[in-house]
Formats: structure tokens, sequence, C-alpha cells
């Protein structure tokens, strides 16, 4: 099933390298992450309206996962890998052998 939905067997991505394919720096990405958290828990505690107990600590949680997941996203996540193809080895060799090769020049 995993060959299928990303065409390589798991094998492969174990050796793949993670990286982040936007030009921002990931300091910025924590930093944003942090900024958009402690807002959130600022929303969440002034308009708790009828929630109680726990309630506003999960709606916060789970803002707060969406919030790093959606700028996660726009960061490019992707994983490079390194995967030899075998291939032929095929060298192609032209020979003329026309009536204009075996005329002697003077």
């Amino acid at each position: 099933m995993f060959e299928f939905l990303f065409k390589y067997p798991a094998t492969v991505f174990s050796r793949g390298q993670f990286v982040l394919l936007a030009p921002w720096p990931v300091w910025l990405l924590v930093v944003a992450v942090l900024a958009a958290a402690g807002a959130l828990a600022w929303h969440v505690s002034r308009h708790r309206g009828l929630l109680s107990g726990v309630r506003p600590v999960m709606v916060w949680l789970l803002e707060t996962a969406l919030v790093a997941l959606v700028l996660f996203l726009l960061w490019h996540p992707a994983i490079t890998i390194a995967t030899l193809r075998p291939q032929q080895n095929v060298v192609a060799v032209l020979v003329d052998d026309s009536r204009s090769m075996a005329v002697l020049e003077n």
C-alpha cells in the first residue's frame, strides 16, 4: 500500500533526508508558531463563553495544532531521496562507410 501511494518502497524513504524547501529560515517557523499559540491563548481566555473546565484548553490545543500545521506546510516540507535506477550501459558507435569516406585526398 505504501509503495502504491508514494511510488517507492518504505525502505527508500527511510534512507531519505527531510528538508524544508521554503527560502525562510526554520527559526522563523518556530517564532510564528509560538506567536500564534500566544495569540490563540489570549483569544480563547478572553472569549471563554460557555466553555468551562478542560474545554478551553482543548480548543486552544486544536487551534494551535491547526495553525502550526498550516505554517509548517507553508515551509514546503519534502524528502530528498537519492536512488539509482538500474539501466543498461549503452555506448553508441557511428561508422561512416560511405563512398565519400573512401576517396583519397591529395
